[in-house]
């Protein structure tokens, strides 16, 4: 990284300025409530070279700005974000800061061949088997095969109806079926 950029390790408040070299390893829109055909924010998970990730987030005040320039898997140089405490309810990672950007923030996306493409956070099949070890809160990323599946199921709790269905998989190294939520 050049002098003058900043590593996702170094970010702390109340400070804006960050300068960020990073790739965009995940990208999701999240719809409003009300009007599930439009989002109320882009959520974005962001790497830098050193593998270290923060939470990034697109309110809809400013969402039209970005919505077209940000990209899963592209390389940018960021800058000029609103630094606060991670306080959602399902951490994306372990940084305890997330980003917003403003009006302020600038994205400019750019090309480089010797920044890693290392974006996945692979887990062992038995970690995500292991009730005792997933940490509910974490994203990771796992390699099977999808060998059966179950109904779609509804289920109503406080007013919110969720469905979910039943997935047994199975990777590599297991000749047996692991059944999963």
């Amino acid at each position: 990284m050049a002098p003058n950029n900043n590593y996702i390790s170094e970010i702390s408040m109340p400070k804006m300025s960050w300068n960020l070299k990073v790739r965009v390893v995940r990208l999701w829109h999240v719809p409003d409530r009300e009007k599930p055909e439009s989002s109320n924010s882009i959520e974005l998970i962001i790497q830098d070279e050193k593998g270290d990730r923060i939470h990034a987030t697109t309110a809809r005040a400013v969402m039209r700005i970005f919505k077209t320039k940000i990209h899963e898997m592209r390389l940018y140089f960021m800058k000029n974000f609103v630094v606060g405490p991670n306080n959602l309810k399902i951490k994306t990672n372990k940084h305890k800061l997330k980003l917003t950007f403003s009006h302020r923030t600038s994205v400019d996306e750019i090309s480089d061949l010797h920044f890693s493409l290392n974006i996945f956070n692979f887990k062992p099949y038995e970690h995500l088997t292991n009730q005792l070890e997933v940490d509910e809160n974490e994203l990771f990323d796992v390699i099977g095969e999808v060998i059966g599946h179950g109904n779609i199921e509804s289920y109503n709790q406080g007013g919110k109806t969720s469905t979910f269905m039943n997935l047994e998989l199975e990777d590599h190294e297991y000749a047996c079926n692991h059944e999963l939520n």
